[in-house]
């Protein structure tokens, strides 16, 4: 066995025969054992556990006022369900019922009275080894979760990365900034924070509503950069961007890209039911209805090749009107008020910042 430390191990000794703790004491100051705290009064061990701390509490079971049953009942109340605190029972009774009590209450050991000194060392240094060696699998398993963790962080940032590089690649053609990209995830947010959602979905949709264009990559170049109206045959090109976008985006079982996948296929759908792939209310996610909302905002107010932009107050108004037709009625009312809220903010042109942050 691997010596211990006695000099700084801390004993909590509770018996209600006042030279049973004495013998007790001599025994293990004999040892080297010297920081022993003792009652004869079981009322004060609880007190005394939460003043002390101890390594081990050595307990007599028959006691006036409160057992050793009881005393152990509000022992593994306090003590904390990751620490190993051995509490060893000191007593005259160890009958098979007695035993098998003692060890359901949280007993980690016995010893027969009257006690012989080197079992009382042998047995307490025995306990102290394993609470040694609990804290040091503890110890192990703290430094393996914290490594898991730092991966996992790793690897999610690497991905992040990768997606952020996916997003610039979809937009470089005619926004090689991907400030829509950049805008759409912040009012997706933003929406998504009036809504109610909870910060790891917020924090989602942020990472997420980006990526909604995504499947613009395997459009035709000649419709991408046309300017002007557009023909029918154009429009069903550009209708395979979210079809395309999903299948990028498919067959993964992270959420961040399970939720991309959604936004990407749904994010053009109309509340009537008249969008790309028909879905209507709330057949559609709700990730694609409110990327819905913050997408056609973002394009209303900012320019392109062949319109102005809307005002803020335009776009207001032109969001309300739409509300129950194109727009969830309920996402259009809350995108009113964000607007009111957030005013001129919502333009704020982010180019240059991440898109992932």
């Amino acid at each position: 066995m691997q010596d211990l430390n006695v000099g700084t191990t801390k004993l909590l000794l509770v018996d209600d025969e006042a030279h049973c703790n004495k013998l007790m004491e001599a025994f293990l100051q004999q040892a080297g054992f010297s920081r022993i705290t003792m009652t004869n009064d079981s009322r004060q061990a609880l007190e005394l556990y939460k003043k002390v701390k101890p390594d081990l509490v050595a307990l007599d079971m028959r006691m006036p006022h409160m057992d050793g049953f009881e005393v152990m009942r509000q022992l593994r109340q306090v003590i904390p369900a990751e620490e190993y605190v051995p509490i060893l029972i000191v007593t005259g009774e160890l009958d098979a019922p007695t035993k098998h009590k003692a060890l359901a209450e949280g007993a980690n050991d016995f010893i027969n009275k009257p006690v012989d000194a080197t079992e009382v060392v042998l047995r307490i240094k025995n306990q102290l080894q394993t609470k040694r060696l609990h804290q040091q699998l503890q110890m192990h398993n703290e430094h393996l979760e914290a490594q898991v963790r730092l991966r996992t962080k790793v690897v999610e940032q690497t991905q992040l990365d990768l997606l952020n590089r996916l997003v610039l690649a979809s937009e470089y053609r005619y926004d090689p900034t991907a400030a829509h990209a950049w805008r759409v995830g912040r009012v997706a947010m933003l929406l998504a924070e009036m809504k109610g959602l909870p910060p790891d979905q917020l924090d989602l949709i942020k990472k997420t509503a980006p990526l909604h264009d995504v499947g613009k990559i395997g459009v035709r170049e000649a419709v991408i950069l046309k300017e002007g109206p557009y023909e029918p045959a154009d429009w069903e090109a550009m209708k395979a961007h979210t079809k395309i976008g999903s299948k990028i985006l498919a067959d993964s079982r992270s959420p961040l890209l399970m939720m991309a996948r959604e936004i990407a296929l749904t994010h053009h759908e109309r509340w009537d039911g008249e969008g790309y792939h028909k879905l209507k209310g709330v057949q559609i996610p709700l990730t694609g209805r409110i990327v819905a909302l913050a997408d056609s905002f973002d394009v209303m107010t900012h320019a392109c090749s062949y319109r102005t932009p809307l005002t803020l107050s335009q776009a207001r108004e032109e969001i309300a009107r739409h509300a129950g037709t194109q727009f969830d009625p309920e996402l259009s009312a809350l995108f009113v008020r964000l607007i009111d809220r957030e005013g001129e903010n919502l333009l704020v042109d982010k180019a240059g910042m991440p898109i992932f942050g």
